[in-house]
């Protein structure tokens, strides 16, 4: 893929309909019956969004697994949207009025990518869907990105009318943070390394001091005795090397961080036999989690001896990502002026968390608000999106349905437990979780071996400076 204001000079830049199917889920492994949706239909624009009908009742059934089932029920999302609001959106985002089946918790799934040096070779390989790094499946259309929320009531709080700010941070966070991360490798020596990679090789590893990320790891502290101790944060915040990955920060602005090698003596494990948690481990049940370990520290370099720079470089990357958020209710479906206001609350202060998470570097316009209902304004007239970015930094939770709920999975293990369902898990553990999982148990629950299924997480580079067609009504 390539961005059509710039001459091709590598033919690593060249499109190829294909589709990266990114999922943050708990375990789906049986695709469901391949959807034929009607397209959706207005019904009514609202401060933050703009409510759809499933006038067919087949979208809440559609496969969003399988390429070809997948572009049939996105192209529905898309053609209606479209019909009624102007192309000027990197990011379709969706919620429903009912739930992703299988326990999945939250999907994202790239629709277009040509960003070079975020690791996105090592996931076409592994992936049955993705045929190679650089595509494009949406050549007529802004979107780069689709993001399925799953049932909106998952995200309301405890409070009558709150939200969970939490698991907010935790979903929203990691599945927009998908476009971009997490599957780069880094170079040791003379030899390449991915043991910064942990569940379905699309997310950190349990042991990387990731600071709290959206995308896994831990903030892990170094306690200078040989153990380490992972803290809880109330806001999950990316790290300085998320940023760089997300074009939002210069390389020499990353600070270095570590990794944890043969780790001992799991004090807080909440594992049966007290063992330490697998590296596709997701959350921990204690409130914190110390362990003995050896440090292996990592720079920035590391990185880019094994990926490459990225491509385009902060400074050319976009800082202002244009995003429209939808409500789908299943046919004849209404919700209560009530519900209808608390989306509103949910949309507005994702966009609000996601903006703080980026420590100020990255900002969400939401194109689908009304001028009263907090729209930021437009991005850079010529549609590249390379704007300025606003926020304050946040730190990151555990709380909100994190392994304190309880374990994801007794007979889980790496691959099994909470998947993406652990951290934006639905019904099946972490943050979305009814279950919420533990990091000793918690992984991929689906994860694709070799190229027969998705491989249930990651990428699309919504740094993609892509030129902005005519709009459509």
């Amino acid at each position: 893929m390539f961005d059509r204001r710039r001459p091709v000079t590598d033919t690593r830049y060249v499109s190829r309909a294909a589709r990266i199917v990114v999922v943050a889920t708990a375990g789906l492994c049986a695709s469901p019956t391949v959807a034929s949706a009607e397209p959706i239909e207005f019904v009514e624009q609202r401060q933050q969004y703009m409510i759809f009908e499933d006038v067919s009742g087949e979208l809440e059934n559609g496969n969003w697994f399988s390429r070809d089932a997948f572009l049939a029920a996105y192209g529905d999302v898309e053609g209606g949207f479209l019909s009624e609001h102007a192309d000027d959106s990197q990011f379709l985002i969706i919620y429903t009025t009912w739930s992703l089946p299988g326990g999945i918790g939250a999907l994202y799934q790239s629709v277009a990518n040509d960003v070079h040096g975020i690791g996105y070779e090592h996931i076409a390989p592994l992936d049955a869907i993705i045929p190679e790094p650089y595509f494009d499946d949406t050549p007529n259309s802004q979107v780069q990105g689709f993001m399925h929320m799953n049932d909106w009531t998952f995200y309301l709080g405890e409070d009558p009318g709150g939200v969970d700010d939490g698991r907010i941070s935790l979903v929203f966070g990691q599945e927009l943070g998908h476009a971009w991360l997490a599957f780069v490798h880094w170079m040791d020596g003379g030899g390449t390394r991915s043991d910064m990679l942990g569940r379905s090789e699309a997310h950190w590893s349990f042991y990387l001091n990731s600071g709290g990320s959206p995308v896994e790891g831990h903030d892990w502290v170094d306690n200078g005795d040989g153990t380490f101790t992972a803290i809880k944060h109330q806001i999950f915040t990316f790290s300085d090397l998320d940023l760089y990955l997300m074009g939002l920060k210069p390389a020499d602005e990353v600070a270095p961080w570590f990794i944890l090698e043969n780790p001992f003596n799991c004090v807080n494990s909440s594992l049966k036999d007290g063992a330490c948690a697998p590296p596709q481990g997701h959350q921990f049940a204690a409130r914190s989690y110390t362990v003995n370990a050896s440090r292996r520290d990592i720079s920035i370099e590391d990185v880019i001896a094994a990926e490459g720079p990225r491509v385009p470089a902060f400074g050319d990357a976009p800082t202002v990502f244009d995003a429209s958020f939808l409500l789908i209710t299943r046919p004849g479906e209404r919700l209560s002026e009530g519900e209808k206001a608390q989306v509103d609350t949910i949309i507005g202060r994702s966009i609000e968390i996601w903006d703080e998470q980026t420590q100020g570097l990255g900002r969400v316009v939401n194109r689908t608000a009304t001028q009263d209902g907090g729209d930021d304004g437009p991005s850079d007239d010529d549609g590249d999106g390379d704007g300025d970015g606003d926020g304050s930094t946040a730190p990151a939770d555990g709380d909100s349905g994190e392994g304190d709920a309880g374990e994801a999975g007794e007979g889980g293990g790496p691959d099994g437990g909470d998947a993406d369902g652990g951290l934006d898990g639905a019904t099946g553990g972490g943050v979305d979780g009814g279950t919420a999982g533990s990091n000793d148990d918690g992984g991929c629950g689906c994860r694709s071996r070799g190229r027969t299924a998705p491989w249930w997480m990651l990428v699309l580079p919504a740094a993609w400076r892509r030129r902005r067609p005519t709009l459509r009504k």
